[in-house]
């Protein structure tokens, strides 16, 4: 399966931006799962991140949020 092109990943990247809670996959049209993670005090490599897998396709963008 082939990752998301840089584009497709912008449009991801603006409509959880934009307070969609779950974005359109711009691949296959399915519907995406926003899954934000937070820094914990007792795992230090664990960063504030967000992750948008999409239902459709199953394809994943992860990305440190900040």
């Amino acid at each position: 399966m082939k990752p998301f092109h840089e584009r497709e990943k912008r449009a991801l990247l603006r409509s959880v931006a934009d307070g969609v809670e779950n974005p359109v996959c711009p691949r296959c049209g399915g519907r995406c799962s926003v899954i934000r993670t937070r820094t914990r005090a007792d795992v230090s490599y664990v960063r504030d991140r967000v992750v948008i897998r999409c239902s459709g396709c199953m394809r994943t963008l992860a990305l440190e949020a900040g």
